[in-house]
């Protein structure tokens, strides 16, 4: 009984209700140009109420949520704020509700400009499905002309950036139009919480749709002064499919360049210090590749052996090393390791799943994983390679739906005695002795059958 109790009150402190002395207005900015559909929420909420307010409430389609890959919230470029996902009385089921928590709380009769953030992967739909080699490519994004909102709306007004290609249609709610890059929806007064009204936009959209289905980061810690780090990806193009063949000398002939739906190459960019790289698939060494040392990275322009159209894929993996001095620090016998989660593979990229090993020296302890995000830790293993003796700790997790705001450094913490590093050079030098005492005896070894007379020696 007093469980349920419990229960009961937690749900309704977490529960916010909208409070009706709120006055808010929304810009919205939706960049659809890309694969990715990137929301910019830009809200202005005037406090009228006599307690300040402390948490605010945004509400996302359920048809957007499932395919979300990043959320966040700020009031300016150094003040984030934590977003999570928690139930909310009052909300519709086909929403979902997240909750910012205004660690600067907004006073009564104060004012304040909230930005919130969010990208969604994979929710365009090419029409139509499949288009010959020349077609450019056309996609349909559908939605709402209001901004879906937790809150009555004083003003609402939302401009969806699209390519500068041809605009199929699109679905006109007064206010509406279009002009160059873009079209506008609003502004629209006193709009209700929850409102919606039905939008479709049938517009051109050439943007690769290159999508790593899988991405295998292996990172190898080694206290000899080098991090070595590979990464094994599946990437398939997500667009409309080909049909209809496909000819090397149309495709070598063809005017649009990069506004081809076709992807040809991709840049990624590496951590500063990046060397001894190395590109390769299952044929063997790819030799197509260029690499751009710059101020803050270290670019590879990726060129697989053949261009990628809609439904086609490769596989490949890249390498490099790192000095220790890059991402490796200690004091003491305590080490900390700080290398990014993955890399920008290339602009607008989308991971379906990563999975991270990180091989530590043997005979680590107490090892700490700390992530920027929410990841799913797996049971670690170990790693057996020359020389070891108990093998090397393998800390392993995985996030799945991966953008480029993911690309930030993931901290493993460990203990490492001094006197380890020298029971490996004894294990090296004990092997090798033995090696050279078995080659010694051997070479000094009479294997002849018989004793030689002398006297025929000089014969």
């Amino acid at each position: 009984m007093y469980g349920i109790v419990y229960l009961l009150t937690t749900f309704f402190l977490l529960a916010t209700s909208a409070p009706s002395d709120l006055e808010v207005s929304v810009a919205r900015d939706i960049d659809i140009s890309s694969q990715i559909v990137k929301n910019t929420l830009v809200y202005t909420i005037k406090n009228n109420g006599k307690q300040p307010l402390k948490e605010f409430v945004q509400i996302i389609p359920k048809a957007e949520h499932g395919k979300l890959a990043f959320i966040s919230a700020q009031v300016d470029k150094t003040t984030k704020f934590k977003v999570t996902q928690k139930q909310v009385s009052g909300v519709p089921s086909g929403f979902v509700s997240y909750v910012v928590d205004l660690s600067k709380s907004i006073p009564a009769g104060g004012s304040e400009k909230l930005t919130i953030e969010y990208k969604v992967t994979q929710y365009l739909t090419p029409y139509p499905e499949e288009i010959k080699q020349l077609d450019n490519q056309f996609v349909v994004y559908r939605g709402s002309s209001y901004t879906p909102s937790y809150y009555a709306l004083a003003k609402d007004a939302t401009t969806f950036k699209i390519p500068s290609g041809k605009v199929h249609s699109y679905t006109n709610v007064s206010p509406s139009k279009q002009s160059s890059g873009k079209i506008t929806y609003g502004p629209y007064n006193n709009v209700n919480a929850y409102d919606w009204k039905d939008i479709s936009i049938h517009y051109e959209n050439n943007s690769p749709f290159v999508v790593a289905t899988h991405l295998t980061r292996w990172i190898e810690v080694s206290h000899w002064g080098n991090i070595a780090v590979e990464d094994s990806l599946e990437v398939v193009h997500r667009g409309a499919k080909l049909v209809g063949g496909f000819s090397r000398v149309d495709y070598a002939h063809d005017r649009r360049r990069s506004s081809q739906p076709s992807v040809s190459s991709w840049t990624t960019q590496l951590p500063k210090g990046a060397k001894d790289i190395y590109y390769r698939d299952e044929v063997g060494n790819i030799s197509t590749s260029e690499v751009l040392h710059r101020a803050k990275s270290v670019d590879v322009e990726i060129t697989p052996r053949f261009p990628l159209f809609g439904g086609w894929k490769t596989d490949y993996i890249l390498g490099y090393n790192l000095p220790s001095s890059v991402g490796l620090f200690y004091k003491g016998n305590e080490y900390t390791l700080k290398l990014p989660v993955v890399d920008k593979i290339y602009s607008n990229f989308v991971i379906e799943k990563v999975t991270v090993k990180i091989v530590l020296p043997e005979r680590s302890t107490n090892i700490k994983l700390v992530t920027p995000f929410s990841v799913t830790k797996l049971p670690s293993t170990t790693h057996y390679t020359f020389l070891d003796t108990v093998g090397r700790p393998v800390t392993v997790f995985e996030v799945s739906n991966v953008v480029d705001n993911h690309v930030q450094p993931f901290t493993l913490t460990y203990t490492y005695e001094m006197f380890s590093l020298f029971i490996d050079v004894g294990i090296a030098i004990g092997a090798f002795g033995t090696l050279f005492a078995v080659v010694i005896f051997l070479t000094r070894l009479d294997l002849s059958i018989g004793k030689v007379d002398d006297s025929k020696k000089d014969l």
